[in-house]
C-alpha cells in the first residue's frame, strides 16, 4: 500500500483495489501435501519422490507469496495502476480517457472460486493478470472512472 501511496498524483483518489485470489496457493498446498504422504512412506523411491515434492512445493510457495506480496491492482480516478514484482517492478498505467479494452478470462473454477485473469490491452500491447479475485469488480471500476 505504501507504493500507492507515494505513486499518486496531486488530486488522484483510490477509488477501488483489487486483490490476489487465495486460490493462488492451491498448487504449492497441493504439491506439498503429496510430499508429505510419500517423504513418511516406506519404500525409498516414494521417500525421495516426497522429498522432491517437498522442495517444489516449497520453491512455488516462495515464489507464489512474492507475487501476492509484489501484486497492486489499483483504479484511481484518473488511471489504472497494475504492479508487479517485489525485485524488480513492472508498472502500467492507463490512463482512463484512453483505455481501449479491459477483458475479464474465467474457467469454470474461477467462476465457482470467484477469480479470474484480466487482459489489458493498451495501444497494441497486451498484459495478462493472473488469480485476481472479483474480476468484475475490477472491470465494473474502470467502466465507472470512465463515465
Amino acid at each position: 500500500m505504501k507504493f500507492l501511496t507515494t505513486y499518486l498524483q496531486p488530486g488522484e483518489e483510490i477509488m477501488y483495489r483489487a486483490r490476489i485470489h487465495i486460490f493462488l496457493f492451491l498448487q504449492p498446498a497441493i504439491l506439498l501435501a503429496i510430499g508429505f504422504m510419500c517423504y513418511f512412506d516406506e519404500m525409498k523411491i516414494t521417500h525421495y519422490l516426497g522429498i522432491t515434492l517437498l522442495f517444489l512445493g516449497l520453491v512455488s510457495l516462495v515464489q507464489r507469496v512474492l507475487v501476492k506480496v509484489g501484486s497492486v491492482y489499483a483504479v484511481t480516478n484518473k488511471r489504472v495502476i497494475i504492479k508487479t514484482g517485489v525485485i524488480s517492478r513492472r508498472t502500467v498505467e492507463l490512463v482512463l480517457a484512453k483505455c481501449e479494452g479491459i477483458q475479464v478470462v474465467q474457467g469454470i473454477a474461477g467462476r465457482i472460486f470467484g477469480y479470474g485473469s484480466i487482459v489489458v490491452t493498451t495501444g497494441g500491447a497486451t498484459n495478462c493478470y493472473y488469480y485476481v479475485a472479483n474480476p468484475f469488480r475490477f472491470k465494473r471500476a474502470i467502466n465507472i472512472q470512465i463515465r
